[in-house]
């Protein structure tokens, strides 16, 4: 049989309370820079397994002309 438990109040000094939420934080851009470094080097194992690279160049200019040719077509 489980019980349920709520937590009602907490009683913490103010700046207690600050201290900790400014600890938090910090922790999480930590963790958020390791969540993305890893995402990163995942991408690039991606890309070399299957030996694709990203042309930024290419695609730019792809997506700039079908623009283009949207723009002064009517």
């Amino acid at each position: 049989m489980k019980e349920e438990i709520g937590i009602t109040s907490i009683k913490m000094p103010f700046w207690n309370m600050v201290w900790f939420i400014i600890k938090w934080t910090l922790a999480s851009i930590v963790a958020l820079f390791i969540l993305a470094m890893l995402f990163i080097a995942i991408g690039m194992v991606i890309t070399m397994i299957t030996g694709e690279s990203l042309n930024i160049d290419t695609t730019m200019n792809q997506f700039s002309s079908h623009f283009h040719s949207y723009k002064f077509s009517k």
